[in-house]
């Protein structure tokens, strides 16, 4: 079984319930709170317990809205004898998770208004001292955490912010070196061959115009000399010109001309393979349509004619995810080596680890083979702050 399955399963369990464990816990919350409430005779007015548990469960999709109903319930069962410890807890929640949200004016007035309305009716209840006093110290404990948690959460968006542009950043520096040095193999190589012909053409030429000076031609045959010679001159010339604009292959034409023999060979495809040309910086797309190459020769080579080559692609946290899977078209068959990599993925796995990416690959059950690599994508906008925690 491939030895990456354990892993995505775990990954998509743990993102599935990042989504849903905040709804569980209000709703956990309130169904605690409400317990309380019955267990210590806290209500006076069900209608107006119901106000101050139910709105819980949505607090942090409508902080304002929830703060206000609360509140305002609160107030209203404070002055019909409802006891303040127990009582004030679902709007001290509410009051907090208010004030964790972005925006300044529920923050500054919103909450401290709601405060006071329940800092007023519970001083009319219970007095200056038991009422008044207890109340405003309660709310201003839960508002003053929330806009802590508030100022704490903007920092880490930030913070995530900055971390997504150095990472994109060093990326990009490490693009720009990685084609600087393969420019210089290339010139390297340019210089290497141009000396080559340059040298072996130049004693063509002597030789030809050697024999042409010192021989006696007829007519015809001192015609055909002058075209080789005139035919080694542009040669030459067009050489040192090839070389000094000499570009490196489309790595997607090289690739489309590479499946194309294979199919011709016995393989086939489930689909035409992804444009990577926007998703992927050029030098990156470049191991992404080597590896597919590679994949869909090995496919070839250990699973035989009529394998099928499967090429899939998902997004990740500031990743694309590609996923080839090579069947056989006889399940019986099993070409592969133990590790059924072999050096072109090896060599393929240091280049995406020198991009920031990486490359796992494993046998499928009952036979074949997949292949799953991820590739850093630019930097997002930045994380926007939560509306309440």
């Amino acid at each position: 079984m491939f030895t990456a399955t354990t892993g995505t399963l775990r990954s998509a369990a743990v993102r599935r319930l990042r989504g849903h464990w905040q709804p569980l816990v209000d709703l956990g919350l309130a169904a605690a709170t409400a317990l309380l409430f019955v267990l210590s005779g806290t209500i006076v007015a069900t209608p107006l317990a119901v106000a101050q548990l139910v709105p819980l469960v949505w607090r942090r999709r409508f902080p304002a809205a929830v703060l206000i109903v609360v509140g305002c319930a609160t107030a209203a069962h404070t002055t019909l004898g409802m006891a303040r410890a127990v009582g004030f807890f679902p709007a001290t929640i509410a009051l907090y998770t208010a004030a964790t949200h972005r925006s300044p004016r529920i923050r500054w007035v919103l909450c401290p208004a709601v405060g006071l309305i329940m800092a007023a009716a519970s001083a009319v209840r219970h007095g200056p001292v038991e009422g008044l006093l207890m109340a405003v110290v309660t709310v201003t404990v839960a508002w003053l955490a929330g806009v802590e948690r508030s100022q704490h959460l903007r920092q880490r968006a930030e913070a995530e912010r900055q971390r997504a542009e150095a990472t994109h950043l060093r990326l990009e520096r490490r693009i720009a070196d990685q084609a600087t040095a393969a420019a210089e193999d290339r010139e390297r190589l340019a210089r290497r061959v141009h000396d080559t012909l340059a040298h072996t053409v130049t004693v063509m030429l002597l030789q030809t115009e050697a024999l042409k000076a010192t021989t006696s031609l007829g007519p015809a045959a001192g015609d055909r000399l002058d075209v080789v010679l005139r035919a080694g001159r542009e040669a030459l010339a067009e050489v040192r010109a090839a070389l000094a604009d000499a570009d490196e292959p489309d790595s997607a034409v090289l690739l489309a001309t590479r499946l194309q023999t294979l199919q011709a060979a016995g393989l086939r495809l489930a689909g035409d393979p992804p444009d990577l040309r926007r998703e992927l910086a050029a030098p990156v797309r470049a191991v992404a349509d080597r590896l597919i190459g590679e994949a869909a020769t090995n496919a070839l080579r250990h699973d035989g004619p009529g394998a099928l080559l499967t090429i899939t692609t998902g997004r990740g946290e500031h990743t694309l995810i590609l996923r080839i899977t090579s069947e056989p078209a006889d399940p019986s068959r099993d070409g592969r080596g133990p590790d059924g990599g072999g050096f072109g993925l090896l060599s393929l796995a240091e280049d995406l680890t020198g991009y920031g990416g990486k490359l796992v690959h494993g046998p499928l059950a009952p036979a074949g083979w997949r292949i799953e690599a991820s590739f850093p994508l630019p930097a997002r906008a930045a994380v926007a702050v939560p509306p309440g925690r």
